[in-house]
């Protein structure tokens, strides 16, 4: 699709069961690709199809409008009705396709379940807080049964402590109802957790398009580097628990705190910041549990810290911001081997999209 006065020039597919992540920097092009997608928008060239149907073919003349695309948009606001409930805000969407009030409200019911918000069901809007408003508009989207999910940072709006319970909300419905959707997000978490694949917009051009870990460990765009700027080792993790706080991934073994979601077996990802890591030239000793034998690729000075860009037995890049006078004291130098000391405490574990996620059949 090309939309000209914007020069936004997107081709992009979709596999049915498929969670998509977009990323890129404000004005890149994401919100004019969610807005044709959703009908908001007509492209001045370009075709759409969506299992089968044509939506839109310029060349054609063809644009079927918002309502009949069976596409829904859940915004970064919840916009409910005001005047309904959150049970009559579920209902509305199979309501307005004609179905029974009946089946709507059995619907309704269905899906306050699916997002454990069957209590707030008399509620209106005003009642509730931004967390429970976000989760009865998922409710409302996954109701009128969409065949495209548009997720436009659904989690930004919410409060820092909120965000985490509906990111690991989306996971779950997403992964039980083989869901597709497209997801513009600028957090990495949000891709990582909910995105098989990952697509980097910059300039109106996707620059980058692969699975997502791959993307964001190996990024090959500026954008996504910067994004990326956060140590990232993906693995599987392990453990006895209900959330296991061991990670194995790239030839390295890192213990850090889990999230709820978490579990032994499964697909995960350790991050953690450079200014966490401490270096040092012989096997450290003391309090950290994370020793990591690497061999130093590139110093480069970043103003008041040094970065020591490194990469461990199993090729995976990692990097530490230590100060000039540290770097002094332990003549590092590329090709020298070294090793990183981390705390636990300020390594996050959290469960990624991945091999335990299958999209659906084409």
């Amino acid at each position: 699709m090309t939309v000209e006065d914007r020069d936004v020039r997107l081709e992009l597919d979709l596999v049915p069961g498929e969670v998509v992540a977009v990323l890129g920097p404000n004005g890149a092009g994401k919100s004019t690709l969610l807005s044709v997608l959703a009908g908001l928008l007509r492209p001045d060239t370009g075709r759409l199809v969506l299992d089968g149907t044509t939506l839109v073919d310029i060349d054609r003349g063809v644009f079927v409008p918002p309502h009949r695309r069976r596409t829904v948009l859940l915004a970064q606001q919840a916009m409910l009705f005001p005047h309904l409930t959150a049970r009559a805000n579920v209902a509305f969407g199979p309501r307005s396709t004609g179905t029974s009030r009946r089946d709507a409200d059995a619907a309704a019911d269905r899906w306050l379940d699916a997002v454990d918000a069957t209590e707030l069901a008399g509620r209106r809007p005003a009642q509730l807080s931004g967390g429970q408003a976000q989760r009865i508009a998922v409710a409302r989207a996954l109701a009128a049964e969409p065949h495209l999910l548009l997720l436009d940072e659904p989690m930004s709006a919410l409060d820092i402590a909120v965000a985490p319970a509906l990111r690991q909300l989306l996971r779950r419905v997403l992964r039980d109802s083989a869901r597709t959707a497209l997801l513009v997000t600028h957090d990495i978490l949000d891709a990582l957790a909910l995105a098989d694949r990952t697509v980097v917009v910059e300039a109106g051009r996707i620059v980058e398009d692969g699975p997502t870990r791959e993307v964001l460990a190996r990024p090959r765009s500026a954008f996504a580097a910067r994004l990326a700027d956060i140590n990232l080792v993906a693995g599987i993790a392990g453990g006895t628990g209900p959330a296991p706080d061991t990670l194995h991934g790239d030839g390295l073994t890192l213990h850090g705190r889990p999230d709820d979601d978490v579990r032994d077996g499964g697909a995960a990802v350790a991050l953690f910041t450079p200014a966490a890591v401490a270096v040092h030239r012989d096997p450290p000793t003391g309090s950290p549990r994370n020793h990591l034998p690497v061999t130093v690729t590139e110093v480069e000075s970043r103003g008041a810290v040094v970065r020591i860009h490194a990469e461990g037995p199993g090729g995976a890049a990692v990097f530490a911001d230590i100060t000039a006078a540290a770097v002094a004291d332990l003549d590092l130098v590329p090709g020298q081997p070294a090793w990183f000391a981390v705390k636990a405490t300020e390594v996050g574990l959290h469960a990624r999209a991945g091999p335990g996620r299958r999209p659906g059949p084409a």
